[in-house]
């Protein structure tokens, strides 16, 4: 093998590093096409919702 070459392992590294820094340097701005909704949109509705169930657990006996 030739020196100049990087290895499997160093070329994935690298890979990973410049995900990293373009990850980083977006600052956690929304850079998708739904910059209007939140990233939890409408993940709590069931809990929100006026028909809300209770569930409890039977007690012993």
């Amino acid at each position: 093998m030739s020196s100049d070459k990087p290895t499997p392992s160093e070329e994935m590294k690298a890979k990973f590093r410049e995900a990293l820094d373009r990850k980083k340097s977006h600052g956690g701005r929304d850079v998708s096409d739904h910059s209007a909704h939140s990233k939890v949109s409408g993940a709590h509705d069931a809990e929100t919702s006026g028909a809300q169930q209770m569930f409890r657990r039977k007690s012993g006996g």
